[in-house]
């Protein structure tokens, strides 16, 4: 486990090269949907896990691809590229167990900085005796608030018995995304004060650079919003870019 960010980030650059890095990328790869309150799979095929050791083997399930170990024992390891502030509920293998001398576990862990300790966050989650192909799942408790600024995050898979009848297909991390907690202090004191109901939000929104109030010290929460200020708003929110 001790050298796994190495690997994941290799496979982050692979994904980041191929335009699946982002969020909304990701979004639309897993057909998420984005709020509050609902909650979203982040998936991660087994295509996308390196090797990190074992003699590794590629094999199919219906038609899908899979990872399986040709002998003995396999490492896999994936990175898990959530935004800031995503709210990881559980993680959940995806794995087919028809040897009686196999089994999948996987984990999600997080390591703050290269030479620290990696601390499991999830898991391990394991397909242990039952056989056949099912979700297994192991659940955050409590739920885990991602942190890129002061973390690094990645799945690893392992695979003992070596059998193409023991293989894994996918890892899903099941999240939430988050509006972030209000602040001490108002950025509009003069009509968004801390009590404000809307107060959150509209802090996160002057945050995010999303906007900037309607002058010094104000925010305008009672005005109508134009239909040029709203093209304003959900363009820098949504990041929408397109080549020129």
């Amino acid at each position: 486990m001790k050298n796994w960010k190495a690997a994941g980030r290799a496979a982050a650059m692979t994904l980041a090269c191929a335009g699946l890095g982002g969020p909304l990328a990701q979004a639309q790869e897993a057909g998420d949907t984005y709020g509050t309150g609902s909650t979203t799979d982040h998936v991660l095929q087994a295509y996308a896990f390196e090797v990190f050791s074992g003699d590794g083997a590629n094999t199919t399930v219906n038609g899908f691809r899979a990872r399986a170990c040709n002998v003995g024992s396999c490492a896999y390891v994936a990175p898990v590229m959530l935004p800031a502030g995503a709210v990881i509920e559980a993680l959940q293998l995806e794995a087919c167990d028809t040897n009686a001398a196999g089994v999948v576990t996987a984990g999600l862990y997080r390591q703050v900085q290269l030479e620290a300790a990696v601390v499991t966050l999830a898991g391990p989650v394991s397909t242990g005796a039952t056989p056949g192909c099912a979700f297994f799942t192991a659940t955050l408790a409590p739920p885990h608030t991602v942190n890129n600024d002061d973390g690094t995050y990645a799945v690893e898979v392992f695979i003992t018995g070596g059998s193409l009848s023991t293989r894994f297909q996918a890892v899903r991390l099941v999240y939430r995304l988050q509006v972030s907690a209000a602040p001490a202090t108002a950025t509009f004191p003069n009509d968004v004060p801390t009590s404000h109901p809307f107060f959150r939000f509209i802090e996160a929104l002057a945050a995010a650079g999303i906007s900037g109030g309607c002058s010094a010290g104000s925010y305008c929460p009672d005005s109508p919003v134009t239909r040029g200020q709203m093209a304003v708003f959900l363009a820098t929110a949504l990041g929408l870019h397109f080549p020129n």
